[in-house]
């Protein structure tokens, strides 16, 4: 035989907001429990001659609130296994309700029958006095559990549970990093004689009102996106849908796929740039370009009804999460070199590769070559093709040198430009070895040597033409003392 649970809604505090079906569980229940005494209704339970017993002793005997909600379960529990029992809680049972939570969480519905009565929430009651449909859709969060990521500005939201100023000010931290500081919002409270009044007031004085207690709650409006100052990706997809549309702007409308692979190129070295100058806020505007182009391309495809952003989304955690099975999975990865180990060996399961050479050829062919020798050459290493140690690459690093040596005195240019190319590679392997990025490392010679070159042309006495080569090495070797990087 199961055990019964009814959790019912005690609503606001006033026997109005009382349903039937609650006053019904109540006064039928064999043993009543009430998650907290203090409440509006509490006189009415007594003057209806129902009997309960509370829990408001837990929450003075336990150190946090994970160790109450554990108690108060194990309590519902124990007073089960006598007969059926009705869980009193405020407002509605599954709105901003942990208790009820942990219940449906915790019990064995092999073991328990759990029924549920509504009742009316805080928020239910604030929407009626301001008269607000949200006919658009209504988001309710709990005001200690909330984030960033639950807030929706698109939608009509209200906040329960915001029982005092420091809950306030904490809540209002929180929006302002999406709504704009002066949004009228309306904050509501129970009165002493069981009303609700409500206030209007500028979302940044939403920490400096008079009444905060477990009644308290907050609406805020809905806000179209010419208001924000702060944006979130819908924001980015809905701008970019406006400026593709017929009615958009005709340069964005023009361009394609093909047309865009220069900006994507562009914004990609822009980032690198930001980075090696240490610019955070250059830095974040290159990201915000570079993001801006996934979403110009993921519009283009679906208006043609390949994809869209949220299929790029899907994509890319799908993959990461798939990839990251010693997270997200079952595998063992105590190290970074067994993380890259296991995300080859899924890579080639997912592409269907049967060989590596195709591990090989995978790699874009488009990439700069010293990155993509770079990655060819870390590929071939995971299948042990690969020098013992990085004096054995330096060794191959001279002997392609004399070979260039040899070959140029011939005049053979293919046979030149291919030593080279074997030259090149070969500089790759030994900074492979070393652990340095060889196209990052050419691109700092190159600042490098601008920079060098500059102090010769401006510490020249005569143009440079005229200048001997001795002369200008003098001046160089002094750049070298002044620039060591």
């Amino acid at each position: 035989m199961k055990h019964k649970v009814t959790v019912v809604g005690l609503g606001l505090g006033s026997e109005d907001g009382l349903t039937l079906g609650a006053l019904k569980a109540l006064r039928q229940a064999p043993s009543v429990v009430l998650r907290t005494e203090i409440h509006g209704l509490v006189p009415f339970l007594k003057a209806q001659g129902i009997e309960y017993t509370s829990m408001d002793d837990i929450y003075q005997n336990c150190e946090d609130f994970d160790r109450v909600y554990e108690a108060m379960v194990k309590r519902v529990m124990d007073m089960s296994q006598k007969g059926e029992v009705a869980v009193g809680v405020p407002g509605h049972p599954l709105i901003g309700e942990r208790l009820t939570f942990e219940l449906l969480r915790r019990l064995d519905r092999e073991r328990y029958d759990i029924d549920i009565i509504p009742g009316i929430s805080g928020a239910d009651a604030l929407l009626a006095l301001i008269q607000q449909a949200g006919i658009e859709g209504l988001k309710i969060l709990s005001a200690p559990e909330m984030t960033e990521d639950l807030i929706n500005v698109r939608l009509a939201t209200v906040v329960i549970n915001m029982y005092d100023a420091l809950v306030a000010s904490e809540v209002k931290l929180l929006l302002l990093r999406f709504y704009p500081h002066n949004l009228e919002v309306f904050v509501s409270w129970q009165t002493q004689d069981k009303g609700l009044e409500y206030r209007a007031v500028p979302l940044y004085q939403l920490d400096r009102q008079q009444h905060y207690d477990h009644t308290t709650c907050l609406y805020l409006p809905p806000v179209k996106f010419e208001r924000l100052e702060s944006f979130d990706m819908n924001h980015l997809k809905q701008i970019m849908e406006i400026l593709r549309s017929p009615e958009g702007c005709p340069w964005d409308r023009e361009q394609t796929h093909e047309t865009l692979k220069r900006y994507l190129i562009e914004e990609a070295y822009e980032v690198i740039e930001s980075i090696d100058k240490q610019d955070e806020d250059k830095l974040l505007e290159e990201l915000g370009d570079v993001l801006l182009q996934v979403v110009f391309h993921s519009q283009i495809a679906r208006e043609r009804g390949a994809f869209d952003i949220f299929d790029v989304i899907t994509g890319i955690c799908q993959k990461m999460i798939q990839r990251h099975t010693h997270i997200f999975g079952d595998a063992v990865a105590e190290n970074a070199q067994q993380v890259v180990a296991n995300w080859e060996d899924l890579k080639r399961h997912e592409k269907g590769f049967a060989t590596h050479t195709q591990v090989l050829r995978d790699i874009p062919s488009i990439l700069p070559a010293l990155i993509r020798s770079y990655k060819v050459q870390e590929k071939a290493a995971l299948v042990g093709f690969d020098w013992e140690s990085v004096e054995g690459a330096m060794q191959k690093l001279e002997e392609e040198l004399t070979e260039l040596k040899e070959i140029y005195r011939g005049g053979d240019e293919q046979k030149i430009r291919e030593e080279i190319g074997d030259l090149l590679f070969a500089a790759v392997n030994v900074a492979r070895f070393l652990k340095v990025d060889p196209e990052l490392a050419l691109k700092n010679t190159i600042e490098k040597f601008i920079t060098r070159f500059e102090y010769i042309e401006k510490n020249a006495r005569r143009p440079l033409q005229e200048m001997t080569l001795e002369e200008m090495d003098k001046l160089w070797n002094q750049a070298k003392k002044l620039f060591l990087k």
